[in-house]
C-alpha cells in the first residue's frame, strides 16, 4: 500500500525549510516566543510573591514565639524561595532577548508587518525596557500609536 498522506499544515516547502535548518514560520515563532516571555514574567512575579508570603510567615512565627525548629524549617523554605528568584529572572531575561532578536530579524517580514502579534511583542519588549534603539525604526513605527493603549490591557 501507499504511505499515509501527510497531516494538515504539511507542505513540501515547510518540510524543505526544516531540513535546511531554516526557522519555522516567523509568525508562529513570534507567538511562541511572546508566550514564553509572558509565562516567565508570571513566574518571576509568583516567586517574588511567594518569598514575601514566606517572610511574613517566618516573622509571624517569631512574633508568636513558635518552636525554634519550626522557625528554622520555615526559614529554609524562605531561603529556597529567594534562590528561585534569580534563576527565573535570568530565564525571563533570556526569553526577552530571544524575542527581541526575533523581532529585529523579522519585523519587516510580510508575515508580521501590521499584525497584533507583532504589536504585542513590541509592547512586551517596551514594558521591560527592551526597546530597539539601533535601526528598529520601522518596527517601532508599525503601530507605535495604538501600542500603549493595547498594552494597558495586560
Amino acid at each position: 500500500g501507499l504511505p499515509a498522506p501527510p497531516g494538515p499544515g504539511f507542505t513540501m516547502a515547510a518540510s524543505a525549510a526544516r531540513r535546511a535548518g531554516k526557522p519555522a514560520d516567523p509568525l508562529k515563532q513570534l507567538k511562541v516566543k511572546a508566550s514564553v516571555c509572558v509565562r516567565m514574567s508570571k513566574e518571576v512575579a509568583y516567586y517574588q510573591k511567594e518569598a514575601g508570603e514566606n517572610e511574613t510567615r517566618v516573622q509571624g512565627m517569631k512574633d508568636e514565639g513558635k518552636d525554634i525548629y519550626d522557625i528554622k524549617k520555615a526559614e529554609e523554605v524562605l531561603q529556597e524561595s529567594y534562590m528561585m528568584i534569580p534563576d527565573s529572572k535570568n530565564r525571563f531575561q533570556k526569553s526577552l532577548e530571544d524575542l527581541l532578536d526575533h523581532v529585529r530579524e523579522f519585523a519587516t517580514d510580510a508575515a508580521l508587518v501590521g499584525t497584533d502579534d507583532l504589536a504585542k511583542a513590541q509592547t512586551i519588549l517596551s514594558e521591560n525596557d527592551m526597546g530597539d534603539e539601533d535601526g528598529g525604526e520601522a518596527a517601532e513605527e508599525a503601530g507605535a500609536g495604538e501600542e500603549y493603549a493595547e498594552g494597558e490591557i495586560f
